[in-house]
């Protein structure tokens, strides 16, 4: 028998899917006992798969080399993502990515140690619901499966007690020092990612994101928060923390960049100067005027502001990406 070095994309990526609806109907089960541990654990068993059907589709083995008298091995979930990460879309930042899927695995792997941490599941469902935005994403970008249509947001909502806030836990922990050595080396291993991404420039998005649920009155919506970064300190190898959210309505401070300022951190692109010209195309053709985790409009429309993530996605995109936006905005621009 001939061996298939490469699986099928097509069983693997559908497996990939119902692994991860899987872990997002047993997260939302009241009640549920060894909830987060079980989230956890088909969550990353979707990305796995997810993971070596990118490698199938590419041509590319999901096994390791086969040893004599020893049955063949498929590539562990890190070990995928090395061979596999090559083939993501430029658009979505690689090391965040891998961070995030990082500090999963390690509370996949010391879950014992977390037991008696009261709280600390917030933190596992802000890094989870993070990767299933990643996952939802690239399965978009690679596959063309649009995860959405197979999930219903409307869930009956009913608790005791408001659910704790993540950064207030972990500024709570950080402040009061109340907490086992897994918990001070797991949020240690977060703010050295963070700071990590930072410096490279990534989107600290594609790590961890707050997700806050609410039941709001229609007319009070515009009373909600936005959730706009997560920063933290590293002295050496030590977490020193706390972590910071930082919670603000003023779009002066969540998009701080006018157009000069934002053309001035992107620089070059491509060995090119950075123009007005070409961040017009780019918008254009990208909508990132339209989007509002890049762009703000004052409603009397004389003002527009951008935030700090537009300079690492426009970084992203390849010097094709650009030259087509050129050629569609000069096309745009003689028709008006």
């Amino acid at each position: 028998m001939v061996m298939n070095y490469r699986g099928s994309s097509r069983h693997l990526i559908r497996n990939a899917q119902s692994a991860l609806l899987a872990a997002i109907e047993i997260y939302n089960k009241p009640g549920f006992k060894y909830r987060d541990e079980c989230f956890v654990i088909l969550l990353l068993t979707a990305w796995e798969l997810y993971l070596k059907a990118l490698l199938s589709k590419n041509k590319g083995s999901i096994y390791y080399p086969k040893k004599r008298k020893q049955p063949y091995r498929t590539l562990s979930m890190v070990d995928a993502f090395a061979k596999a990460e090559k083939f993501f879309p430029k658009k979505i930042d690689r090391l965040p990515v891998s961070a995030n899927l990082r500090l999963l695995s390690t509370y996949r792997d010391n879950a014992v140690h977390f037991y008696n941490e009261r709280d600390f599941g917030v933190l596992i469902y802000s890094l989870g619901q993070t990767s299933i935005v990643n996952l939802k994403d690239l399965m978009k970008e690679t596959f063309k499966i649009d995860l959405e249509k197979d999930i219903s947001w409307q869930l009956m909502p009913l608790g005791l007690e408001p659910p704790i806030d993540p950064i207030a836990y972990i500024s709570k922990t950080a402040r009061t020092g109340k907490q086992n050595s897994a918990t001070k080396q797991f949020l240690g291993t977060l703010a050295s990612s963070l700071s990590e991404i930072d410096d490279a420039g990534a989107d600290a998005g594609r790590l961890l994101t707050v997700f806050k649920v609410a039941l709001e009155s229609v007319k009070k919506i515009d009373k909600a928060d936005l959730v706009v970064g997560v920063s933290g300190k590293i002295s050496g190898n030590e977490y020193v923390g706390p972590l910071i959210v930082t919670k603000i309505r003023d779009p002066n401070t969540a998009y701080p960049l006018r157009q000069k300022e934002l053309l001035k951190k992107v620089g070059n692109l491509h060995g090119k100067k950075f123009t007005s010209n070409t961040f017009q195309a780019v918008c254009h053709k990208y909508d990132f005027k339209k989007d509002p985790k890049y762009c703000w409009k004052a409603i009397e429309g004389v003002l527009t502001k951008y935030s700090n993530d537009l300079v690492p996605r426009i970084k992203s995109l390849t010097e094709q990406e650009v030259q087509e936006a050129l050629g569609e905005y000069r096309t745009h621009i003689r028709r008006r």
